[in-house]
């Protein structure tokens, strides 16, 4: 009776050890944003250059997730019945990732959660009131990282401004690898 009792307390430490490593859960894919942008926090990114959120954003998704967010965009933006009959959708966008069939929009801030793409509307320029013309990544405790050209270049953690809150995206897993 003593041997088995030992041998249960024994083997019990082990047992439970073995059983967590095989429910321990892989990173999800906002786990995978949020370490690819954090690194990122008050650091460089083509500095001088203007309007490149988007760009730092496709830097950190590529970083996450793979080569295919070098060029993946939506082709039916959340804001492009606001676009001009000129505007062109490119990449480089802030809103070529605002797009039903990337995953599912997110209209309040308290819905966001870590690696959700975050939009902002008007933050610059002449545009129709409503255009997506910024983006960052929301980091799931109200603040989010972005390249911002007011910041000169550098990417920064920051509360979410509700004033200028379009929507969010919580993109479709699959485009993760």
């Amino acid at each position: 009776m003593m041997r088995t009792t030992l041998t249960r307390l024994l083997l019990l430490p082990l047992l439970c050890t073995l059983l967590a490593c095989a429910t321990t859960s892989k990173p999800t894919m906002g786990d995978k944003l949020v370490a690819a942008a954090k690194p990122w926090n008050e650091q460089p990114f083509r500095v001088g250059a203007a309007e490149q959120c988007m760009n730092w954003t496709r830097e950190v998704l590529v970083a996450a997730c793979g080569e295919k967010f070098h060029t993946l965009e939506t082709q039916k933006p959340w804001d492009a019945h606001l676009l001009g009959p000129d505007d062109k959708l490119l990449p480089e966008h802030a809103d070529s990732l605002a797009g039903d069939e990337l995953g599912t929009r997110i209209d309040r801030i308290e819905d966001l959660q870590a690696g959700d793409l975050v939009f902002f509307k008007n933050t610059y320029g002449n545009w129709a009131e409503g255009v997506i013309t910024h983006v960052g990544i929301a980091l799931g405790d109200g603040n989010y990282i972005h390249r911002m050209t007011s910041h000169k270049g550098i990417v920064k953690t920051e509360p979410i401004p509700a004033a200028d809150f379009a929507s969010g995206i919580r993109l479709n897993s699959e485009l993760c690898q």
